[in-house]
């Protein structure tokens, strides 16, 4: 549980490197690639499908996410 929080938070922090205003934009870009980023919080159950998203999304990115955390 809250592996998908963890994930995205990797992502929004690796592409935003701090600019507030570039967290929002990638957490918005997140949400038109069907990730419920609002709706994650880190007791939110793993989704399978939703990690697959979030995967997807950071190779789109070129984001390099471990595999298992």
């Amino acid at each position: 549980m809250g592996h998908m929080k963890k994930l995205i938070d990797q992502i929004v922090a690796h592409k935003a490197q701090g600019n507030s205003f570039q967290e929002l934009n990638i957490q918005m870009k997140l949400m038109l690639k069907g990730i419920p980023v609002k709706h994650i919080v880190d007791t939110t159950p793993d989704d399978a499908a939703i990690l697959r998203l979030i995967h997807q999304a950071a190779r789109d990115f070129n984001v390099q996410l471990p595999q298992t955390l």
